[in-house]
């Protein structure tokens, strides 16, 4: 009786990801932000040209919600955070969230899971949303 079961189980190969673990791709997402944040901590964006040009700036003279957030970045590698606040406020505002992918990328690594990823909410989704677009026209107006 037990025979045909071991050979059923042993028939059937065995099932194979087409997809990398998380862990390989954890791997690949923090080795390119180290080498990124490293590079940004050596080249200054606002002494070198070797980073893209926002395309909006160079078209319009409007400012995009991301505009200055190299720059930002860079002062915030250096611990100045005055300086990054004036260059990209919400570059600053958004450092939790910087610090949670981190944190969950680290984990994913070492423990093979992340932190718990709540599900997305379409208020949420919205409210960012809106919240990008209104800092996009507030700073491009005269008074900023």
């Amino acid at each position: 009786m037990i025979e045909p079961a071991v050979n059923a189980i042993a028939a059937s190969p065995p099932k194979l990801s087409r997809h990398p673990r998380p862990a390989v791709w954890s791997l690949v997402i923090a080795g390119v932000a180290l080498v990124s944040g490293g590079l940004l901590f050596a080249v200054n964006p606002a002494e070198h040209a070797i980073y893209p040009a926002c395309w909006l700036y160079a078209t319009t003279g409007w400012r995009c919600p991301g505009c200055g957030g190299l720059r930002a970045t860079h002062e915030l590698l250096h611990g100045h955070l005055a300086a990054a606040w004036l260059l990209n406020p919400l570059a600053v505002l958004l450092l939790p969230l910087y610090a949670w992918i981190g944190v969950d990328v680290v984990l994913t690594l070492f423990r093979g899971r992340g932190l718990p990823k709540p599900a997305p909410r379409p208020a949420l989704i919205w409210l960012g949303a809106a919240g990008l677009l209104l800092f996009g026209v507030l700073r491009n107006l005269p008074w900023w």
